[in-house]
């Protein structure tokens, strides 16, 4: 693969893994602050794994960015 197409592979997953992780985060807090306002179950249990599933599918694809930078980082010291 060259420089250029891992470069923009590296932004997407990048920002995508950063967009889960805080939206992740986000909705796991909330689903607690449900769980405390009595809200019904079903509700606050369904949005916390929710949170859960975008949170570890951010910390993914924020791995898969560091290999990819890693990638590039091999690429060019190889020239």
């Amino acid at each position: 693969m060259e420089k250029k197409q891992l470069k923009k592979q590296w932004w997407l997953y990048g920002s995508v893994g950063a967009l889960f992780l805080g939206s992740g985060l986000s909705l796991i807090s909330e689903a607690s602050h449900w769980k405390h306002q009595a809200v019904i179950w079903c509700q606050w249990v369904g949005f916390g794994m929710l949170g859960l599933a975008l949170t570890v599918s951010g910390v993914v694809f924020l791995i898969k960015a560091g290999v990819l930078k890693e990638r590039m980082r091999m690429l060019s010291s190889k020239k």
